[in-house]
């Protein structure tokens, strides 16, 4: 399903500040939630209910929850899925449609939902930019010498660079969790190249996962800088036409 870039209407309250949609053969939404506009009724109004698990959260929780919520139940009625309610497996993961691969992720301000019909493993990441002195203190866990070298060679502040990395490995390893269902160390990938104006990056296995993603299996991304925040999106082709679990 070939969909058209546009705008989502936000829902009435101001609460979902702006909505975009980007087509294609692996959609990517974004929207923008204003957390000091959040009311409780918004989930009752929105037919959107807030689990019980969450009910006790602290309010910026339970913003992003019904954010990252409306803005699936937008994308996959696009889809000609309406009426969607987002829902997840007892390990938390979600649960998508049949025939859909998909992959969400939020942070201040800001979720972020990738979407594709084709058999590719998906990861999508968003981020707010970390401080010099968290990019500094994780810098040994988060990358090898040589990515760091590599990172110090971009045009950008060390802490930029490295949320972008971060945020890399994030989608990687969320686009690669529902084939493999093993856990992945931020070590265990490589990021070889990262082109800036255009905006692809280059990611390698270091380490055999399966006999499909095998020590040396490259990866493309893509990724968006803005001033307080990276988006990142990874897919991959997977073997055979396996609908999504």
């Amino acid at each position: 399903m070939n969909l058209q870039n546009r705008s989502l209407p936000p829902p009435p309250g101001g609460f979902i500040v702006s909505a975009q949609l980007r087509g294609g053969d692996c959609a990517l939404a974004q929207a923008r939630f204003d957390l000091s506009r959040y009311e409780e009724h918004f989930a009752a109004d929105w037919n959107l209910p807030v689990p019980p698990a969450l009910r006790q959260a602290v309010k910026k929780r339970r913003a992003e929850y019904l954010a990252s919520r409306w803005l699936a139940r937008e994308v996959m009625g696009r889809f000609g899925i309406p009426d969607f309610l987002l829902q997840n497996h007892s390990d938390r993961s979600p649960i998508w449609p049949t025939g859909m691969r998909a992959s969400l992720s939020h942070t201040d301000g800001a979720v972020a939902l990738a979407v594709t019909q084709q058999p590719r493993c998906i990861g999508v990441d968003i981020e707010s930019v970390m401080s010099l002195r968290t990019a500094e203190e994780t810098a040994s866990v988060l990358m090898s010498a040589e990515e760091e070298a590599r990172l110090c060679a971009l045009p950008l502040p060390f802490s930029s660079a490295a949320t972008l990395l971060f945020s890399l490995k994030e989608s990687l390893y969320k686009a690669l969790w529902p084939q493999l269902h093993q856990p992945m160390d931020f070590l265990q990938a490589s990021l070889l190249e990262a082109d800036l104006a255009a905006g692809k990056a280059v990611l390698a296995l270091n380490h055999s996962f399966s006999a499909e993603f095998t020590a040396g299996t490259r990866l493309e991304a893509e990724f968006q800088l803005e001033a307080d925040r990276v988006l990142t999106l990874l897919t991959h082709p997977v073997a055979g036409n396996k609908k999504p679990a």
